[in-house]
Formats: structure tokens, sequence, C-alpha cells
């Protein structure tokens, strides 16, 4: 098949393979392809990598005309190929031989072996060299010994000239082969053909016949061409719908533009045609050289309904349907082809054969603005339509889309919105493009929103919701309005009447006193109920003791939950009077134990925490603050000591049962060691004022005899440590705040300034935190203008309200106590 060059691609059909020879006889055209003389091999310019290529004038497809090809040596492994008919040298010299089985000559035969041996000198094997080695092929991903070296320039020289020595061969292949194997066709001729005419005096192509079809042009001298033929009716389609001038023989077929080969056709039509008979026909004549007989018949004119359904006059006159009939021919063994009297019918299947309904345009070919041409009038109901649009237009409505009206599947709604069920009937549109509606006279439209509704249903009343979409009624609004009441008024007789009922079975079902004597084993039942009680205490107190108050009141409260839970299970057992004590109540003896345990343990836990916790206090008071010596310094480091230790609390609470399990000593060595990186943290800290200690001095003259301040660590020692568990002391204690300050100290200041910042680097990095913070921020800023007792305790309440802030509360432990470590004094 030629596909690259066929006359299919091109812009016209003109490009045949043969021409039109004298008196309507069509021959071959046959070009005189002599021996090409053996050309010099070059020894400059020859590229030093990449393929090696040669332009090449020959027939590869066998249709009498020489096509531009190129022989090309791929340079990676030798091999030969002919393109741009995609194929291999060798597969190309295997076809020829195989044509020429029954036509065989001395001379195409020497020229086979000629190419073939001169093809073989430049194979992978001789091409290049190979070298030894041991690496993985990325493709494959299979091991590879050996690797193809690239050509030298001299080895490309050579290799240049026996490629150009194998295309002078070819073309001498492809003149002797044309001579042996030349094709004859005969030319296209028109047998038979009419025309349509409508009321108008417009003419349409009604039928064509050619017999014979062939890539030679038609002995009368048509050729094919774009459309040129126009028509009221074509011009009267288009105002508001797209249909095209379609040809019925293709004009690559040798069809004209003219009206008698021309049928306006809708787009999707079209596009039928060309996937089908002319696809066929095309490849069977263009792309493959046959000839063929061609027919073609429009048929049902004026039975065509088109988009409009009936309503659009100019789409009614158009043909339904059109039968198509493509037949091969073959020639007379006996003839050369070249006449239409020397092909006849083969005996095949049709290339095409089949009879195509006229397909309807789609609401895309419509022209922007168009309506439908008949209006259509509301019919009484309910209407749904999950994406219909609804336009008033007084003293229409346009509508387009999908429309549901009183359908069987909203039967349930019709009595609740106000409808007689009686009187309405069901339809479907499917509105393609906008429609006009009128309304009857005294009806109105209704919106409907979504909300519950409620109706009835073999006696029962159900609720559910307006389905989503768009929903309106046509209705009397009178007569619907009074009908809806109606129904809720049925609805309250139902509900009434269902409760009515439902008081009657109840009183039905309430069982007469009587007396009963009680069995044995029911008698049992109530005796160990009343026991359990004092019995499961009884077993809960051997344990308590072992815990401590807090633990011991948790037991208690796990305990009384499972009593409850118990009781509850034995009421329900109608065996419960066959069993003993001791069998009802092991299992529970067992629970009992194992929540000691795991209480235990716990206690355990928290208690060594708690020793670390008052380890971690004493060493905090004795070793660290007492080598700072400026308060400053103390007030920095019992903050940052304090943010060390709580980030560890949470890390030993997550460890849990494994906690008692860890060395004592690593455990507070990971802690000393953060605490030694603060406290050197805090050495290196330079204070930027004088001390307060100094400011003091300098004001009253005497201090110096006064004893120091005494900042208080970040923990308070537990002396009492006992095996009971012990809460967690606070590490600040919450001064009230001063009734009046006087002006800041310079340490005040800078904790004031220093809240700032931390305030607005949280600010910074979560946005949704900007109002909070900026209340904390004006609140620090004011007091900073104006320090007193009123303005410390605003900032104090805010930073408490802020503890209940998602994504603030992580930090403001600290805040509060760096807030709380400024010495105001009132005056």
């Amino acid at each position: 098949m030629k596909a690259a060059s066929s006359p299919d691609t091109l812009t016209s059909s003109h490009a045949a393979a043969n021409q039109a020879a004298t008196n309507g006889i069509a021959m071959p055209a046959v070009v005189n392809r002599e021996a090409a003389p053996q050309e010099e091999i070059p020894t400059t310019e020859v590229p030093l990598n990449g393929e090696l290529t040669e332009p090449l004038l020959i027939d590869m497809d066998g249709d009498g005309e020489d096509e531009l090809h190129t022989l090309i040596m791929d340079t990676a492994d030798g091999q030969l190929w002919l393109h741009s008919d995609k194929e291999t040298l060798e597969l190309f010299l295997r076809r020829k031989r195989s044509k020429h089985a029954r036509h065989m000559t001395p001379d195409i035969a020497k020229l086979l072996n000629d190419i073939e041996a001169l093809a073989k000198k430049v194979h992978v094997n001789t091409y290049g060299t190979t070298k030894a080695t041991d690496r993985v092929s990325k493709k494959t991903g299979l091991p590879k010994k050996s690797q193809h070296v690239a050509a030298t320039k001299a080895e490309r020289i050579i290799a240049v000239g026996q490629l150009r020595e194998i295309a002078g061969l070819l073309k001498q292949l492809n003149a002797k082969s044309a001579d042996v194997m030349k094709k004859v066709r005969p030319p296209s001729h028109k047998e038979k053909s009419s025309v349509h005419t409508t009321v108008d005096g417009d003419t349409f192509c009604k039928e064509v016949v050619m017999h014979p079809l062939s890539l030679l042009p038609r002995d009368d001298g048509v050729t094919g061409s774009a459309p040129t033929g126009e028509s009221k009716l074509f011009t009267a389609l288009n105002r508001k719908i797209t249909y095209i001038r379609g040809h019925m023989l293709n004009d690559h077929l040798h069809g004209p533009g003219t009206n008698d080969n021309l049928v306006p056709i809708s787009t999707p039509f079209n596009s039928l045609m060309k996937t089908t008979v002319e696809a066929k026909t095309k490849e069977a004549v263009n792309a493959n050289n046959k000839v063929v007989r061609f027919e073609v018949e429009t048929l049902e004119w004026g039975a065509y309904k088109g988009f409009f359904k009936g309503t659009f006059l100019e789409e009614n006159k158009l043909p339904a349907k059109f039968r198509f009939l493509v037949q091969q021919l073959e020639r007379d063994p006996t003839k050369d082809g070249s006449e239409i009297s020397h092909w006849k019918l083969a005996a095949k299947s049709p290339v095409f054969s089949d009879t195509l309904v006229h397909t309807i345009p789609t609401s895309k070919e419509t022209k922007s603005g168009t309506m439908a041409l008949v209006p259509e009038t509301f019919i009484p109901g309910y209407y749904f339509s999950a994406a219909g649009t609804l336009k008033e237009v007084p003293p229409d409505y346009h509508l387009s889309g999908k429309y549901f009206v009183n359908g069987s599947r909203f039967d349930y709604l019709f009595e609740p919105f106000g409808l007689d069920k009686s009187t309405l009937f069901s339809k479907e549109y499917d509105l393609e493009i906008t429609t006009a509606f009128k309304m009857p006279a005294g009806y109105e439209l209704i919106p409907i929103a979504q909300k519950p509704i409620a109706f009835i249903h073999d006696n029962n009343i159900h609720s559910t919701t307006t389905p989503e979409g768009q929903s309106f009624l046509i209705a009397k609004k009178t007569e619907q309005a009074a009908n809806e009441a109606a129904y809720a008024v049925k609805i309250e007789e139902v509900r009434k009447a269902k409760e009515d009922e439902k008081l009657a079975l109840e009183k039905k079902k309430t069982p007469k006193p009587e007396y009963k004597v009680k069995t044995m084993a029911e008698l049992k039942k109530e005796r160990w109920l009343r026991e359990l009680g004092p019995a499961f205490k009884r077993e809960v107190e051997k344990y308590t003791l072992e815990l401590n108050p807090e633990f011991g009141k948790r037991f208690e409260d796990k305990q009384g939950e499972i009593l409850i839970k118990t009781q509850e299970e034995w009421e329900k057992d109608p065996q419960l009077g066959e069993k003993t004590m001791d069998i009802l109540m092991a299992p529970l003896k067992t629970q009992i134990a194992r929540d000691k345990e795991e209480l235990l343990k716990e206690q355990t836990t928290s208690d060594f925490m708690q020793g670390l916790l008052n380890e971690l206090n004493a060493t905090i008071n004795s070793r660290y603050l007492p080598v700072l010596k400026e308060d400053w310094k103390k007030e920095k480091f019992n903050r940052e000591a304090g943010a060390i230790i709580e980030g560890y609390k949470k890390y030993w609470r997550d460890l849990k049962g494994t906690l008692i399990t860890r060395k004592r000593e690593e455990l507070l060595a990971s802690v000393y060691k953060k605490l030694d990186m603060a406290l050197d943290h805090v050495q290196r800290s330079i204070q930027k004022r004088k001390s307060e200690t100094d400011l003091k001095t300098e004001e009253t003259g005497d201090e110096k005899d006064k004893k120091p301040k005494i900042i208080p660590g970040p923990f308070v020692p537990n002396t009492n440590v006992t095996t009971s568990p012990q809460r967690d002391i606070p590490r600040f204690q919450p001064q009230s705040p001063p009734l009046s300050a006087p002006a800041l100290t310079v340490a005040d200041r800078e904790t004031a300034d220093e809240l700032l910042a931390l305030v607005a680097s949280v600010a910074h990095v979560d946005p949704a935190l900007q109002h909070p913070m900026g209340m904390l921020t004006e609140s620090i800023q004011e007091f900073l203008r104006g320090p007193n007792a009123q303005s410390w305790e605003n900032v104090y309440r805010i930073l408490e309200k802020c503890k209940s802030v998602k994504g603030v509360e992580l930090h403001l432990l600290d805040w509060i106590r760096m807030w709380e470590s400024m010495n105001i004094r009132s005056t």
C-alpha cells in the first residue's frame, strides 16, 4: 500500500500514477530507466557520524510510477533501509524475487544477486568493529559481552561508495522490472448519472455510476474539485443549522464540485461517509491501484426529519438514506487492460455495500440564538429537570434541557403538591435548543423550593425532601392551594388515627396483676442479686489499701461501673438461680485483680517520675542557681529551665510503663546536659543595663546593707517524700498584681519587649492567630506607655484568656511566667 504519497493525502486527485492517452485509451507511464553510470567514491565531505543516505528514484509499490525514496544505512548495525515506504532492503529484494517468479529474466536475476552480494559488505559484521565488554543493556537489562565500535572516517568513505553502487544497481533493477511487470489501467468512466430537482428548482445528485473507476483521469475531462455549486436550499438551511455540500463521488476520486455531484448533508453524516465508503474506495483505488465499479444513489427525498423533527421544512426536503455499492473489477487475462472493455466484475466480495441513514445534526451545529420553530404549550402538572434552564419571557417561558412532566417516579408528590392525580398524564421533553412554552388560560407557573415534605403511603405517614434540581407546577393557583391544604388535614387525621391505634394496642398489651408463686430458682436469683453488691465491695477493699488515695479513688470508680454492668447482666440471665455464688464471682475477682495490677503499675511509674522531678528541683536550687550572681540571669535561667523540664515531663509521660525500666542516671543525665547548656547560655548573656539592685542602691543610698533579693527556682523541692503519689508542685506561683507602680525598671521593660517579640513571631507563623495576638500586642504596648497596676492586670487577663486559643496554649505557660516575674511594687 502506498500510504505516504497516495493521491488521498494530496490537495487534489489529479496526481494519478498514469496519464490518459489519446482516443480515451490509457497506457502506463513508463519512465526511461537507463543504467546509472558508476559514480566516483567521494574522498571528502563525508559525515563522521549519523546515518549514511543516498537518494533514489524507483517504483517500490509496483503502481508503474517512480517515487523518490532514500537508501539509508543504519551505522549502528549496518542494516540497509528504503524510505519513505519504510522497508529493509532485504525484504524489498525478497518481494521482487516473489513477483518475478514467473517472469524472471537473466538480467533481473543477475541484478538481484549483485545487489545482495554488495549489501552484505556493509553488514554489521564488516562495517566498523566490535570489542569485548562486560556490561548490561539499558534496553533489555541483559548482560552484553561485546560492543559495536563506530567506523572510522576511512571506513565511512568506503561505505558511502558501496551505498552509491547499490543505488545504481537498484535503478537498473527498477528499469528492467518496469518493462516486465508494468500495470495497465483503463480511464475512469461515468456510466450513468441523474439529478433530483426540488420544488424550488434546485438540482442535486440523485445517482452516479462510475464503471470503471481507476487512478487514471476520467475520459470526459471532468476533474475532482471543491464544492462550487450554490443553491437556495443550502442557503436556507444554514441560516439555522450547519449543513455542508457533500460530494457523492469524492473529489479525490475524480468527483466534481458541481450540484449534479453534491447533496446538502449533515456534518455527522459527512464524517460517517469519510470513515466508511470513502475510506474503503480510496484504499482500493488510490493506495492499491485497483479498478472498481462505484455506485451511489440518494433515496427517500422528503422523508428526512432533521434536527428540528419535521418542523423545519427545508430539512424535510433532503434525502433520508444513501445507497453505496463499490465492487472490484478484474482484467481479462487475454487483454492488456488499457480499455474499458478489458475489465469485468470480480467474483470477490464487494469493497463496500451498504445503505447509510442520513445522520441527524447535533445541537452544536445550530446557529447562535436559534429557537425551536414550533412553540409548545404547558400541560398541567409537576415538572422536574436536573439541569434544565427556565427563563420567563412574558407572556411565554423559554425552556431548554431535559424535563420530566408528571413522571411516575414522582407519583407520591402529586397530592402533597395539591395536584389531582386523576387528571395528569406524563410526558418527557428533550429540548436540545431553547423552546418557547405558552401558558394555558387560567394556569400559572408555581416554583417548588427544595424542602421537607410529608406524604401518605399504605395508610402510613412518610417524610422526604423534594428532589434536587428544578421543580415547578403548572396549575390553577387557587385550586392547587385548596388541594394542598386539604391534604395537610388528611395527614393530620392519619397521624391522629395512628396515635389512637398505638394507645389502644399498648392498653391491650398491659397484663392484669396476678399472684404468682415463685420457684426456688427465682428466689435464689433474687438472693444472688441482693448479695452481689456487698460481696463485690468486699473483694474490692482487699486491694484498695495497696494504692494511694488518688489511684485508690480511680480503682473504686472503675469497679463501681463494673458492678452496675454486672447487675444488669445477672438480671437478664434466666439461669442465674441455678448457679453458685463462687462460680458467678470467679470472673469478677480475676477482673478486679487485673485492674488493681494495672493501676499499681501506673502508680509506681508516677512515683518514679515524681522522684526524678524532686531530684531535679533540689539540684537546680542547690547547683545551678547559686552559680548565677545577677538576679536577671537567675530569672532568665528559671525560664529556660522550666521549658526544658516541661518537655521532659511530656516525654516521660509518653514512656508510661517503660519509664521505671530505664536507668535513673541516664534519664537525669540527659536533663542535666540540657540544663548545663542553658546555664552556659545564660552566663554568656550580656546585661545591657544596670541591674535592678544597682538602680535601687543609687536611689536610696543605703541599700548595700540590705539582704540581696532571693530569686526562687523553677521548682520548690519536696522534702516530704513518701510512697504516696506527689502532685506536681507549680514551679511559679502567680503573684497578685500591684495596685500601682512607678516608672518601669530596665529589667521589667526588657521583659515586656521580649514578650512583644515572642507574640509577634507566633502571629507571623500562623495568620489565623493575628487577631488574638494583635489584642495581646496592643495591651502590652499600652502597659509600656503607662505602666501601672491596671495596665499590668489587663495584659495578665488577656494571657489567661489565650489559654483556650488553639495553637497558643503551648506558649502560654512561659509567657505568664515572664509577666509574673516583673518586679512592680506599689509606691
